[in-house]
């Protein structure tokens, strides 16, 4: 199930992702259940194949102990989060590192599909479209929970 989720999920932004400047690796995914019977099948599914990293109030960080090999690179962390009705447009929200993020926050305010977000512990640029939600975190997903579970 996950590794259709996660295929699904990169094949729909491809087109979108061919527009960034400077993409280097996919760092971190958060998937989206269809309902919560969904979320539960994908929690159990992870607990057999991962380590739960964290319990956040969005839902639940696991490190793969065989991270998904996709064309992006190696996909090491994702997030199983709680059924939530406004995020049915997507199966994923997908984190990538870019060589200069400075390059996308230039494009905050010029382009309606990027957004710059702003949280107590981090930061991101967003970009946003019918097909795709991708987000450019700092620090990046991989950098604080590699802390935990490495």
């Amino acid at each position: 199930m996950l590794n259709e989720i996660v295929n699904k999920n990169l094949n729909r932004i491809e087109t979108d992702l061919s527009e960034i400047v400077g993409l280097q690796s996919i760092d971190f995914l958060d998937v989206f259940p269809v309902s919560e019977d969904h979320k539960i099948k994908l929690d159990e599914e992870l607990s057999r194949i991962s380590v739960l990293l964290q319990e956040t109030e969005r839902g639940n960080v696991y490190c793969l102990n065989a991270p998904i090999k996709t064309k992006y690179g190696d996909l090491k962390y994702i997030k199983i989060r709680f059924f939530d009705e406004s995020r049915l447009n997507w199966e994923a929200a997908a984190d990538f590192v870019v060589e200069d993020r400075n390059v996308l926050l230039n494009q905050v305010g010029k382009d309606v599909r990027y957004k710059y977000i702003e949280r107590p512990e981090w930061d991101a640029v967003e970009f946003k479209t019918d097909n795709t939600l991708i987000y450019f975190l700092n620090p990046l997903a991989s950098e604080v929970y590699g802390k935990n579970g490495e």
